[in-house]
């Protein structure tokens, strides 16, 4: 099955629009209730890649030690290993190592190895190929000779960039004369390093391909009449560093690759009614991810132009301060920061019209309410506060998400109209305690996934559609949250969470010492903080805030002024972190504690001691899979490649098959069990670019749910047997999925192809596995059963071995007294592949994306390719090549990838 995504062109008058330069003309612009105008800004931009590092020889593998003694000087180094610190990223693992010594001597005896570390949890040993350090504090680590200089200093072992725009002239890109003609003409969102070449010499960690930077430049025209105005370009997200150039002037640099953020352009060199030049160049030579984190303008952009004084960016949000009381009745509070980039004091107030979602006219507001006047001055701000009452307030929930638009207008004190924007948000009240999660009063558990903001062909620069139908992924197996792993998201997935009633753990990127890569100093990093907060403050779907990821969250002493920050823009919200640090300083200071791949005695011991304290499962689960390989070919599963191999009729890129259920079971039970555990978010929901385990598999296989391509997994099947089947329709947690054609109260599904096991094991039996919530699971062949019924106990499966018979294999869920309650059946194939049939995951009423493709030159469908036998039916061994090309119409193919 492959999948290619299209992307339609902008049509005017019916003529294939192509921009060439973005030419905003006067009077051209939809008229609007005040003077902000807000102008796409993705498309036609110049790009230019700069030169990947050269490809070399591929790093040596780690062959058995030679015969005799292993060399001094490397054995030396075991004596002098430190605890707290993670060198390098791994390549070979071993487990049961007794202690940190066994492990380094483990890598003093092979000859490729740099770097190692030891985890007492488990007592896993990783040999490794590189050098890079990060803080682990449960990790004992040491270096080899080669590198033993980086012991001394941590962070003189990263060779990170300068803080701050670049010193000196402008480079020659920057200039209006520059020749970019020949550049590549591109729109964004737009991942500039996802179309290299994948090479073995590159890190694992990205994928196989090399980071690099690139410069984009585009050429504009201001109307006349803007001048005088306030113009900014905002930018939802640039990876990794953005340095901006306007007519070959120096007007910003930003250091965070996931936050957004905005240049002005009034108070620069910009000139109105002619020709000008934005040069960007963006630096994603380095990161702070150690998995595949894309470059570029990976995000939308918008040109701004309003009043002097005006509503900041992002500083206009509504929160709930009075539940609804027993007359149906909400208190919310709108706050407006106005800025003044005018030349005199000014005088402004607010009207705040409050509106149902639906009511898309605007043409019965809830409640319309002015605030007191306010003076802004000069070069400075104020904030603006609006108090409106809710009438029978259609609450935002999981099973319905009712939700509001504010449409705020900033006026100066004769009634002129100065500026306005429309935000959503919702009336729901969350809470967490020790009995778990609590939406609007009502215990909700929290089932949910961990996921990266890449997909496949796309990698960091994800369409607003894939994303929405991401989301409904999700959904279709019981999941009701999603944690922003482990960054700040593109604004659309909250956008898409808001109206679906999907919850939102929302993440920051850079705390504690993940800044050695990229040399952000705390006021940096809480500066990041802040501009996460108040820009998705307004979604009802984030529940709470989650400071870092893991390793990073060890400098205990950064929890409270990152929890200051939250409070001072928020308030509304907990904060936690995806972490239980080995000393628990940072504990006090977190209103939920988070745990990643903790075991259940973890957290029993955890809440006995902190009997008060919410906990929550803000990471889980370690189980590799591929979509389509069957456990019987691939039964002993490996990194670097299954056993069997090639004889087994297996790639080289290979390495786990499809059955992780006990594996999910097993560590989802150790969370969901638990009462006082507030709920689960599983790593993860999609398998994603990067964290590879040995070329040529360029992607992590976490994902439980979907490929990188965003096809079904066979484990989605467990988790909708238990997550969605098995939860009560009333359930204040389960998501409601009107638009799925499946019966959800019960599942049925065999993961396994119905085809002989490969001769290579000399078994002429089948092992058969099936998902399922029903009480009773048995198999039938050709019609007849073959099979007595098994029970299914609580988060369990069946499994069945018989022998192989061509034909139609089928498994029927019944109860105690045999009624027929579900079935699925597979097919034997049926000779080569015959025939390929076209089908849309995207839009489609089936998936929840809705029915139709908006021709606004950014949306995409995803079109399914699957490959048919002579009998019609999925051919399960083809290994054709497909090929897609558009015949009409004003479309093109973005990109195509199969899941591999």
């Amino acid at each position: 099955t492959v999948t290619a995504c299209v992307r339609l062109l902008r049509r005017m008058n019916g003529v294939c629009w192509t921009l060439l330069a973005l030419l905003i003309a006067e009077g051209c612009v939809a008229q609007v209730i005040t003077p902000r105008e807000v102008v796409n800004f993705d498309f036609a931009w110049r790009f230019e890649l700069g030169k990947a590092p050269p490809p070399g020889p591929s790093p040596p593998p780690f062959p058995p030690p030679p015969p005799g003694p292993i060399p001094p000087a490397r054995l030396a180094t075991c004596e002098h290993c430190l605890q707290g610190y993670n060198y390098g990223t791994g390549s070979i693992h071993t487990t049961n190592t007794a202690n940190y010594s066994e492990c380094c001597s483990l890598c003093a005896a092979a000859p490729g190895c740099k770097a190692w570390d030891w985890n007492p949890n488990g007592h896993a040993c990783y040999l490794k190929d590189t050098t890079t350090p990060k803080v682990k504090a449960d990790r004992w680590t040491g270096l080899m000779p080669e590198t033993t200089a980086l012991h001394t200093e941590t962070t003189a072992a990263v060779a990170a960039p300068p803080v701050g725009p670049p010193s000196g002239p402008p480079p020659p890109e920057a200039a209006t004369t520059f020749d970019d003609s020949n550049w590549t003409l591109v729109d964004a969102p737009h991942d500039m390093l996802i179309n290299q070449d994948y090479n073995p010499i590159y890190s694992k960690q990205m994928g196989y391909l090399p980071r690099n930077a690139g410069w984009y430049r585009k050429h504009f025209t201001l109307p006349s009449s803007w001048s005088g105005q306030a113009v900014w370009i905002y930018f939802e997200g640039s990876f990794h560093t953005t340095t901006a150039y306007v007519n070959g002037a120096l007007v910003g640099y930003h250091q965070a690759g996931y936050t957004s953020f905005r240049i002005r352009l009034d108070n620069t060199t910009v000139r109105y009614g002619v020709e000008n030049v934005l040069a960007l160049y963006v630096d994603a030579t380095f990161g702070t991810g150690w998995w595949y984190e894309g470059g570029g303008l990976i995000r939308h952009q918008q040109l701004v132009a309003t009043s002097p004084v005006h509503l900041t960016p992002d500083g206009t949000w509504t929160r709930v301060t009075s539940f609804p009381d027993p007359s149906g009745s909400a208190t919310v509070v709108t706050s407006a920061e106005v800025e003044n980039f005018g030349t005199s004091p000014m005088s402004v107030g607010l009207v705040v019209h409050v509106y149902e979602e639906s009511d898309a006219a605007g043409v019965a507001a809830t409640h319309t309410v002015s605030s007191p006047a306010a003076t802004v001055p000069v070069g400075g701000s104020v904030i603006v506060n609006v108090t409106s009452t809710i009438a029978d307030v259609n609450t935002w929930s999981v099973l319905s998400p009712g939700l509001y638009r504010a449409e705020t207008i900033l006026e100066d004190a004769n009634g002129n109209v100065l500026d306005g924007i429309n935000h959503t948000f919702g009336v729901r009240d969350i809470m967490f305690d020790t009995s778990g999660l609590h939406l609007n009063g009502k215990p909700v558990k929290v089932r949910g996934f961990c996921d990266h903001s890449n997909f496949g062909g796309v990698g960091g620069a994800v369409p607003d559609r894939v994303n929405l139908y991401r989301t409904q992924m999700l959904r279709m197996v019981g999941a009701n949250a999603w944690r922003m792993a482990h960054n700040p998201p593109i604004p659309a997935r909250l956008d898409f969470m808001d109206r679906l009633g999907m919850l939102a753990l929302d993440e920051n990127r850079d705390f504690g010492n993940v800044g050695v890569g990229d040399n952000e100093p705390l006021p940096a990093q809480l500066r990041d903080m802040r501009d996460l907060v108040k820009r998705d403050r307004n979604h009802p779907s984030v529940m709470a805030w989650s400071f870092c990821n893991e390793g990073e969250c060890d400098v205990d002493s950064d929890a409270l002024p990152f929890r200051n920050v939250s409070y001072e823009f928020d308030g509304t919200r907990p904060v936690t972190q995806n972490r239980i640090t080995s000393s628990g300083n940072s504990t006090k200071w977190l209103d939920i504690q988070g745990f990643s791949h903790k075991s259940g005695e973890v957290f029993d011991s955890f809440h006995a001691a902190h009997p008060g304290k919410p906990m929550m499962a803000t990471e889980c689960c370690s189980c590799m899979s591929q979509r389509g390989v069957d456990e019987d070919s691939c039964p002993s599963p490996a990194d670097g490649g299954c056993k069997g191999g090639a004889a087994a009729g297996l790639g080289p890129g290979v390495f786990y098959n499809n059955n992780i259920g006990v594996c999910t079971a097993q560590q989802v039970m150790a969370s969901d069990s638990r009462e006082f555990v507030a709920g689960t978010f599983v790593w993860s929901g999609f398998d994603y670019y990067g964290e590879a385990r040995g070329f040529p598999q360029n992607t992590k296989c976490r994902g439980t749910v979907a490929d990188v391509a965003g096809f079904r997994k066979e484990t989605a099947y467990w988790l909708r047997s238990w997550w969605l089947s098995n939860i009560s329709a009333t359930d204040a947690g389960r998501p409601p999925l009107g638009f799925d054609p499946s019966p959800a109260d019960i599942t049925v599904f065999i993961v396994d192809s119905w085809q002989p096991r490969p001769g290579v094991y000399h078994n002429a039996n089948r092992t058969i596995t099936v998902y399922s919530n029903a009480p009773l699971v048995t198999l039938e062949l050709n019609g007849a059963r073959v099979t007595e019924p098994q029970a299914i106990s609580f988060f369990g499966q069946a499994t069945f071995t018989l022998p192989f018979t061509p034909g139609n294999l089928t498994a029927v869920g019944i109860d105690h007294m045999g009624a027929r309650l579900a079935q699925h059946t597979v097919l034997s194939p049926q000779g080569p592949t015959a025939s390929l049939v076209l089908s849309l995951d995207a839009p489609s009423p089936e998936t929840g994306t809705g029915t139709t493709l908006v021709a606004d030159g950014e949306d995409v469908a995803m079109v399914r390719a699957t490959l048919l036998d002579t009998g019609g039916h999925f051919a399960y061994n083809a290994a054709d090549n497909v090929s897609f090309r558009v015949v009409s119409g004003p479309g093109r193919i973005w990109a195509t990838h199969n899941g591999d």
